[in-house]
């Protein structure tokens, strides 16, 4: 009985430190996934595929960040948007709008709105929300939310704080245990319902980093509707011009 009580503590504490093992600082998966994108300093060039049941079209931009709290985006095509741009210093945003010469303070009442007709809120595109500061998270288990689970990729539960101003309750999000690459993020409302999938794909080498360079986000609710976001270049820690976040810079569409 002495002996079978030992070997049942001795198997217990293997499993235990097998599943540590297994699971890095969950604080190190969350700052890597803040960073995929953005580093201490980035320049990508990307294309948004806007799909609506009514019309579809395409967006071509490149953008910069410094940190995670200077954004600047310039678009480029198609015609009627080119020279439009967003620019964000800290917890101020603005877009220019070429057609009337003008540039619009995004209030913090619209950053959860629409960016461009898509399904990237003005939150998501310029990343002012970061899981980091924002959500608490912890890894799950609940197959009931995972599904069935893979090998080789770990299940992060993420709750937005009191203060952070989302439209949704939870976040589940596969992250690949090679590199800390996301696979899919699956959002849920207040009463449990999913409203949003994100789906990571075509993970590349690029910019000296591993990357999925397609990610796309379909909001169950809106048949018929999605947004592809799709990097072609990029590039990190090469140093930012600090002249391209200002508001002169921004007034020029990014032409500075």
């Amino acid at each position: 009985m002495k002996y079978g009580l030992v070997l049942t503590t001795f198997l217990v504490m293997l499993l235990s430190s097998t599943v540590s093992w297994c699971h890095p600082d969950i604080d190190d998966v969350i700052t890597a996934l803040d960073r995929l994108y953005r580093s201490d300093d980035s320049y990508t060039e990307i294309s948004m595929h806007i799909v609506t049941p009514h019309w579809e079209r395409t967006l071509t931009m490149k953008a910069w960040s410094e940190g995670s709290d200077k954004t600047f985006i310039s678009i480029l095509s198609p015609a009627r948007e080119a020279g439009m741009a967003t620019l964000r210093i800290g917890t101020e945003m603005w877009n220019y709008l070429p057609n009337t010469n003008s540039t619009v303070r995004v209030p913090p009442s619209m950053m959860t709105g629409s960016w461009m007709g898509s399904d990237i809120t003005n939150n998501d595109i310029v990343k002012e929300i970061t899981y980091a500061d924002d959500y608490t998270y912890e890894y799950t288990a609940d197959t009931a939310l995972t599904g069935t689970p893979e090998n080789g990729v770990f299940y992060i539960r993420l709750v937005p704080k009191p203060s952070t101003a989302v439209v949704w309750s939870s976040i589940i999000c596969a992250v690949r245990a090679d590199g800390n690459i996301p696979l899919w993020e699956h959002y849920y409302d207040r009463h449990g319902n999913e409203i949003k999938n994100v789906t990571f794909s075509d993970i590349q080498d690029m910019g000296g980093r591993t990357i999925p360079t397609t990610m796309e986000v379909v909001p169950t609710n809106k048949e018929g509707q999605s947004t592809t976001i799709t990097w072609s270049h990029a590039e990190f820690n090469q140093g930012a011009d600090s002249d391209i976040f200002t508001l002169s810079n921004l007034q020029s569409g990014g032409n500075q």
